[in-house]
């Protein structure tokens, strides 16, 4: 790919043998350029594109030109000279000329105008790319202003050129490859080269996948990117204020990374892959490295963020994993299952940063300390104690000064990765493949605590926090943070794909680093003081805000006192707000809800949802509901995320708020209909029903119109004559009612009295019905005759003075059987309500009904064994007596004894009424 001169077109060269140009303002492509085969290894726009728009591309040892035109584009020339592929194409800066190069060892210079060769320059290497000297700068070795071309050239051994191509000749060469070659041969060390006005550097790209920034004028190596790090199997922080790491990779060169910039630096020093590091205890610029090469060296970080080896370690037979640094020695230990001691002179422990040759250190002990690879060694902070740990399943104790064994710490059952000595206390911390972390004693070697939640082997640990915590990762690349004294893993991090084998953690403990086989480097930063100043940032917000919200609520603030409590994620205090709004204020719903975040909104919901499982809530939550859905476009509440789940768990709910509500929409409609069936024996039209109210308050405030007052008169004279016939009537009754002989309760034992189900229709049945008047009928009050009449007749003043209602029947019989006198109702679900009858229509009744051996109103009726049925007649208000018999079958006694209460009430002076009956 290659840009034009104002960023505006870009061209690109593919293996499809296609070269495509882009408009990246319109992004689309404006041609697609044909006419060459093979594999496009360099593509440039010409630099003066709008008197001469041509393109350049070279595929395979070709060099194509292209004429572009509007919509379409001409393939002019094809330029041949190089045998083999063509890696890089430049256009000097006079726009005269063109220069290539390639795998042949050979650049070109083409001359534009003719379209043919002009100069042939050997270079003697394979050449991966080169740039042209650019106006302003001066290559070293070149000439400003001398009328030359000049080209920093790179090849296949990494070392820097200037060739003067007109003339053939090279100005100046480097003297060491700009990074160590590695162990293969053949290998092209840099892939491409390419320069940057914006930083004036040179930008190289090398095998490793690593990107180099030299300065042009000086080709000084002032930055270095690591694009691929293998296998990191080791990262330790070193330097003053530990301004860099140093990581090991599968690999034979060190990486030193600034840990301002992560610029890095490769430095070769083994001559094998480096396995193991370790960082000096009080020289931070001191550190040592272990190599499959059998040797450990002494490094010392310099200023300028490169090392020098200042000391080796040449004696183990097996390659050394891993290695420890003290003060005065040096530990290693190998797969020769051997540890050595090496002593550390006093020149190496100097701070003289002068000192640039290489010290053999002398090994003063050797022991053989386990049964097979030792994978981790350490010191103590005193330096008086070492540790090992084997894959044969033990951790031992050694002496620093002469490698005696101390002690050997047995419990793992299996290999042991890493051991560390806590910092603080005499205790040392081991890692096993068995999943677990123990820690030891160092007085007694016993097993203290065993720390288990790893699921997999633990690869490495580290002490923080003083001693109080433990920090280790797993194979399964999971980083887990410990307390040490309540053994629980109190934090797990996943951030790595494998197997995590280096952990570390600064001397500070603000930063730690891991890193493993997904050859990724992870950098930590302990947070936990920002997250304690965030916290207590937190509460205090809070707490001003709950006193904002006590305030507005006692305020009656409503509509910002709701908005608050949701703000504030407090469903409760949001329930009492959202009580008050809906009956102080409910228009401002909309408003409120519609200043709502999206997240505000999504947490309403959910306080909804959970409103709306309780009846007494379910009108704050369906008011919220109806607004949302009324406001909100679905889009809006597709992004609520479990918007679908919150209207699953409202719906069952709803729905039986509305099966409530309709129910008791429908049993107030009663109400209506008795009020429309009630007549107050005056003119209707001229007379209004007042408020429902008790009825003692509905007696007490029926209007009388002057019509009825003539028989209101009529009435008292006739006072005494009805007392008498009441005492008639109530003796009948009795007689009627209650009177049950022994011969007809035998008959009738097997007959149930059905009180409980709706009885048919039947327009001749003489049951006491409200009234006892037909739809069409009314009894005149003075003659008692019955008149058609098409209106329903108004009640006398007899039925609303004398209305005697049977409230109890308590049947004691000698089987322990109940009879209970209920009232029928319409509804069997519905709780049977109340009902009485006038005393007019007793007597009506009674005179109609009584038969030879005077039944009364509960004569047989037609049914076979004499059991009573009383009849509704539909689209009445109907208050009846009714016997309801709990049990089937029931045998009434002449022994049981019942009790009936009958209380009523008449006009102005009348007193209750009750009597007893003996069945």
């Amino acid at each position: 790919m290659n840009w034009d001169t104002t960023s505006t077109l870009l061209i690109s060269g593919a293996a499809d043998s296609s070269v495509r140009i882009w408009d990246l303002h319109q992004k689309y492509c404006t041609h697609s350029l044909k006419g060459a085969s093979g594999v496009f290894g360099a593509v440039i726009f010409d630099r003066e594109l709008t008197k001469r728009p041509r393109v350049y591309g070279a595929a395979a040892n070709t060099i194509h030109v292209w004429t572009l035109q509007a919509g379409s584009s001409q393939h002019d020339n094809s330029l041949e000279g190089h045998h083999s592929a063509v890696t890089s194409l430049e256009i000097t800066q006079d726009n005269a000329h063109l220069v290539s190069c390639g795998l042949d060892r050979v650049i070109i210079v083409w001359e534009l105008a003719t379209m043919v060769s002009k100069k042939v320059v050997p270079v003697f290497e394979s050449i991966s790319g080169f740039v042209l000297q650019p106006p302003g700068t001066v290559f070293p070795g070149a000439k400003a202003g001398d009328g030359h071309i000049y080209a920093l050239v790179v090849g296949d051994k990494g070392i820097p050129a200037v060739w003067q191509v007109d003339a053939g000749r090279e100005v100046w060469k480097a003297s060491a490859p700009v990074l160590t070659p590695p162990d293969k041969v053949g290998v092209t060390l840099i892939n491409q080269v390419t320069h940057s006005p914006s930083l004036d550097s040179i930008i190289m790209t090398t095998y490793d996948h690593s990107v180099i920034f030299a300065k042009t004028s000086s080709l000084d190596i002032w930055k270095q990117l690591a694009g691929y790090n293998d296998q990191i199997l080791d990262a330790i922080f070193v330097g003053a204020g530990e301004s860099h790491l140093v990581v090991a990779t599968n690999s034979i060169q060190l990486r030193i990374y600034n840990c301002q910039s992560f610029s890095c630096h490769l430095i070769q020093g083994h001559t094998a892959l480096v396995l193991a590091l370790c960082r000096h205890p009080t020289q931070p610029q001191i550190f040592a490295s272990s190599s499959h090469d059998n040797s450990a060296l002494v490094w010392r970080l310099k200023d300028d963020g490169t090392a020098v080896c200042i000391a080796s370690a040449v004696g183990h037979t097996l390659s050394v994993g891993c290695v420890g640094l003290a003060e005065g020695f040096m530990v290693t230990a190998s797969q020769d299952m051997c540890i050595k001691k090496w002593t550390l002179d006093k020149e190496i422990k100097a701070t003289d940063t002068s000192i640039s040759h290489v010290s053999v250190l002398s090994s003063t002990h050797t022991e053989k300390a386990h049964d097979k690879d030792i994978n981790s060694i350490c010191v103590s902070v005193n330096y008086k104690l070492i540790a090992t740990g084997s894959l044969d399943r033990t951790a031992k104790i050694w002496d620093s000064k002469n490698l005696s064994l101390l002690g050997i710490l047995r419990g793992h059952r299996r290999g042991v990765w890493c051991v560390q000595f806590s910092p603080v206390d005499e205790v040392l911390a081991t890692a096993s493949a068995d999943a677990t972390i123990k820690i030891w004693t160092l007085s007694d070697f016993s097993n203290a605590a065993t720390l288990e939640g790893h699921s997999v082997s633990v690869l490495r640990l580290s002490w923080v926090s003083e001693g109080q915590q433990i920090l280790s990762t797993g194979s399964d690349g999971l980083l887990k943070l410990w307390t040490v004294k309540s053994r629980q893993c109190i934090q797990t991090f996943d951030e790595h794909e494998d197997k995590a084998w280096a952990i570390a953690v600064s001397e500070n403990e603000t930063k730690v680093v891991t890193g493993g086989e997904d050859a990724t480097l992870v950098l930590w930063k302990d947070v936990t003081q920002e997250e304690k100043d965030k916290a207590l940032e937190e509460a205090a917000r809070l707490a001003a805000e709950e006193q904002t919200l006590s305030n507005l609520i006692k305020d009656k603030k409503w509509a910002k006192a709701f908005g608050i409590a949701v703000r504030l994620d407090q469903p409760f205090r949001a329930l009492n707000v959202m009580k008050a709004l809906l009956d102080d204020c409910p228009d401002q719903l909309t408003d409120i809800l519609s200043k709502l975040r999206q997240d505000q909104v999504a947490s309403l919901l959910g306080y909804a949802a959970m409103w709306n499982t309780k009846t007494k809530h379910s009108r704050e939550a369906q008011n919220i509901v109806n607004v949302l859905l009324k406001t909100r476009l679905p889009d809006e509440l597709e992004e609520l995320g479990a918007w679908k789940q919150t209207l699953e768990g409202l719906l069952p709910y709803t729905e039986r708020h509305l099966r409530r509500l309709s129910a008791l929409h429908q049993s107030s409609s009663i109400l209506s209909y008795m009020s429309s069936c009630i007549s107050l024996g005056g003119d209707l039209k001229d007379f209004h029903l007042p408020p429902v109210l008790d009825n003692l308050e509905l007696l007490q405030n029926i209007y009388y119109s002057s019509a009825n007052k003539e028989g209101t008169e009529m009435k008292e004279e006739k006072v005494e004559d009805e007392e008498e016939e009441d005492e008639d009537l109530r003796a009948s009754v009795q007689d009627s009612i209650l009177e049950v002989d022994d011969s007809e309760s035998d008959e009738n034992s097997g007959e149930e009295v059905d009180t409980g189900k709706e009885i048919e229709e039947n327009d001749d049945d003489e049951g006491i019905d409200e009234g006892s008047y037909d739809d069409t009928e009314e009894y005149d009050n003075e003659s008692g005759n019955r008149v058609k009449s098409s209106e329903v007749p108004p009640a006398s003043l007899d039925d609303l003075n004398a209305n005697f209602i049977i409230e109890k029947v308590v049947v004691e019989s000698s089987d322990d059987e109940s009879i209970t006198m209920a009232y029928e109702n319409e509804d069997q679900n519905i709780t049977p309500k109340r009902r009485g009858f006038s005393m007019d229509q007793i007597q009506l009744e009674t005179k109609k009904g009584k038969d030879s051996r005077g039944r009364g109103i509960f004569k047989d009726r037609g049914r076979k064994g004499g059991g009573e049925k009383f009849t509704k007649k539909k689209g009445r208000n109907l208050n009846g007596v009714v016997l309801k018999v709990r049990k089937n079958r029931v045998k009434v006694k002449k022994r049981a004894t019942e009790e009936i209460e009958v209380k009523g009430s008449r006009s102005a002076g009348k007193s209750k009424r009750s009597f007893k009956s003996m069945v």
